[in-house]
């Protein structure tokens, strides 16, 4: 009967195979920030789906009038002679909410800005802010804050002051700004398309942008305003009745 000889490992084997293992180790560990990082993008656009119902309540909160005014891209729509006109300052209704979601308020409304305007680093606003509408016949539509019993109340958080922030019931709806993580941009649809809004319509068609990051915190206690370019987009449409 033969016996068989039992080899082991040779260590030149021993070596390969380390180097096989550890570079297979290597480029696995090469995929884990990509992996963490989209785990993260999962996140934040599972809670940007979620502030549709948020934003549904916070547009009914502020009533048809007001966002119909904050949104405002005609003029000439309460002249019954000659049909509306596109207007040379369009607006845009600006709501903000954290980056956990949940509730979303209400921030300004601002002047509509160009490409370049939005992707300057150096603009800590998204637009030059609107304080109120002169309605066609009369009256006036305040955007940040109105007089009401004698005493000034804020509309917006841009209207917000120390006192407001401490007083409830405005202080639940106050977000610091640098917590403002998720923007939502609420426009009408552009002169011409279909939804164009009329002042007959019994509903007020709009066109949802949800876009973040869009401010971030600087510590110790400043922000920064995140250029749109920087953005990730969530877009849908949405209408709201009188």
């Amino acid at each position: 009967m033969i016996k068989r000889k039992k080899h082991g490992f040779t260590l030149l084997e021993v070596v390969i195979a380390l180097a096989v293992f550890g570079f297979l180790i290597g480029g696995l560990m090469g995929f884990l920030p990509w992996g963490v990082q989209g785990v993260g993008k999962v996140r934040e656009q599972s809670i940007a789906y979620g502030l549709v119902d948020a934003i549904e309540i916070e547009l009914e909160r502020m009533g048809f009038s007001l966002v119909e005014s904050s949104t405002k891209r005609l003029e000439g729509m309460y002249n019954p002679a000659d049909p509306p006109i596109e207007a040379s300052e369009k607006f845009s209704l600006l709501l903000v909410s954290t980056k956990e979601g949940g509730s979303v308020s209400f921030e300004q409304v601002v002047k509509e800005q160009d490409q370049s305007y939005l992707n300057n680093p150096e603009n800590k606003q998204e637009g030059e802010n609107v304080d109120d509408l002169k309605k066609d016949f009369g009256g006036l539509i305040n955007f940040n804050s109105t007089t009401l019993g004698g005493s000034t109340e804020p509309v917006s958080l841009f209207g917000f002051n120390e006192q407001d922030v401490t007083r409830a019931p405005f202080s639940h709806r106050w977000i610091p700004e640098s917590d403002r993580y998720f923007l939502i941009k609420i426009t009408q649809f552009p002169f011409g398309h279909r939804h164009q809004h009329h002042v007959s319509n019994g509903y007020l068609a709009l066109e949802v942008d949800i876009q973040w990051p869009y401010k971030v915190p600087v510590p110790p206690d400043d922000f920064r305003r995140v250029p749109e370019r920087f953005r990730s987009h969530f877009r849908l449409p949405i209408a709201i009745s009188r």
